[in-house]
């Protein structure tokens, strides 16, 4: 099988953080977009990420106070400079003006062998990936945080979740899409993903349930061919979260306190409130 990342540079890729600039029309790919309560119930997990109100990604709860999203989403590409989390508003199920939670930032942790720049290349790609603490956990009856896996394999059916610039009013979900390659940390799926869809989260449905295995972190154009590009999360998350426990990267310094809640967990059922922003 040829390789769908020969060191990437003879490809054109992009990091999909949301900008101004686009590459062309979005093929025909069953998008749902996801107006109504009924049709996001299960969803609400999954939040639009506004950055110091410059720019917008995508964002996942991966426990009640802390969202997973695209590491390049908190790096500036020209000068290297980060986010201020403080400055990040996460909107919990964001749908037609309205959140069921919304909450502020107060610290990130960016995975350590993350560079930035705009170079979009091998290492880049396997560690996209950042975590942010939010100013309060978001309860369990308004969105639950995801389970998280890893171990994607070439073949694998996946979905996506995503916030993309022009349809970032509502949710989007592809129920289906393909990894088309899985090697050595790196994922090529054909999922349909644009500009502000960065730190999406991808789904292996599991015994039924959601459990998210990649990141969207780029797009590129493979043979005229649209191709999305993430990484296997097992293990840049696993040194994340082992950095995070010990205070390492983390900024601005900020207790974490000693209760340890594992990933994924708190999922439960009920009802959601919506707010306004």
């Amino acid at each position: 099988m040829k390789t769908l990342f020969p060191g990437l540079g003879v490809l054109l890729i992009f990091w999909v953080l949301s900008a101004s600039a686009a590459i062309g029309q979005t093929r025909d790919s069953k998008l749902m977009t996801m107006d109504s309560w009924a049709e996001a119930r299960g969803w609400e997990g999954v939040g639009l990420l506004l950055i110091e109100r410059r720019s917008s990604c995508t964002g996942v709860l991966v426990r009640p106070d802390l969202v997973m999203t695209a590491a390049h989403c908190l790096v500036d590409p020209d000068t290297g400079a980060k986010a201020d989390p403080r400055q990040v508003e996460f909107r919990a199920g964001w749908r037609n003006g309205k959140s069921i939670a919304m909450r502020r930032g107060v610290a990130a942790l960016i995975h350590p062998n993350y560079l930035g720049g705009s170079e979009v290349n091998g290492k880049q790609l396997r560690y996209d990936m950042a975590l942010i603490r939010l100013e309060a956990p978001i309860q369990s009856t308004h969105a639950n945080p995801f389970r998280v896996g890893g171990n994607v394999h070439t073949g694998n059916e996946v979905s996506v979740v995503s916030y993309g610039k022009g349809r970032n009013n509502a949710p989007s979900r592809q129920r289906v899409c393909t990894v088309l390659q899985a090697t050595d940390g790196m994922v090529a799926m054909s999922c349909d993903v644009i500009f502000g869809s960065s730190g999406a989260p991808v789904f292996r449905m599991e015994n039924g349930r959601p459990v998210i295995v990649s990141l969207v972190s780029a797009i590129g154009d493979v043979n005229g061919e649209k191709v999305s590009f993430g990484m296997d999360i097992a293990r840049p998350l696993k040194e994340l979260m082992r950095d995070l426990r010990a205070g390492r990267g983390v900024y601005p310094p900020v207790s974490f306190g000693a209760k340890r809640i594992g990933i994924g967990e708190g999922r439960s059922s009920g009802g959601a409130r919506f707010l306004k922003p």
